[in-house]
């Protein structure tokens, strides 16, 4: 796992030959079923796992239930462990 926020970093940097970062972002975190925190823009911290997305809002599922989360209220997504599943860029 050691350098895997290096290795996201790097990935994400070449802007030119990845326009779509964020979905692909938030599609690797889905498919891993990564617990995640959402921080808003109000400060206010949401945890839960991304169940879906689109261009303006994301599912959110915790103990609760499933929140919908509009994409602008937004500030930060993190996973709980501070790192995500390595992979290599495609």
């Amino acid at each position: 796992m050691a350098g895997t926020i290096e290795k996201l970093i790097a990935w994400t940097s070449n802007m030119t030959a990845r326009p779509d970062v964020q979905d692909d972002f938030l599609q690797m975190l889905m498919n891993d079923n990564t617990a995640v925190n959402v921080f808003l823009v109000n400060g206010i911290r949401l945890t839960g796992q991304l169940a879906a997305f689109d261009q303006f809002v994301v599912l959110l599922e915790s103990g609760t239930g499933v929140q919908l989360v509009f994409k602008h209220a937004i500030s930060t997504v993190l996973p709980v462990n501070g790192r995500s599943q390595s992979r290599e860029p495609t």
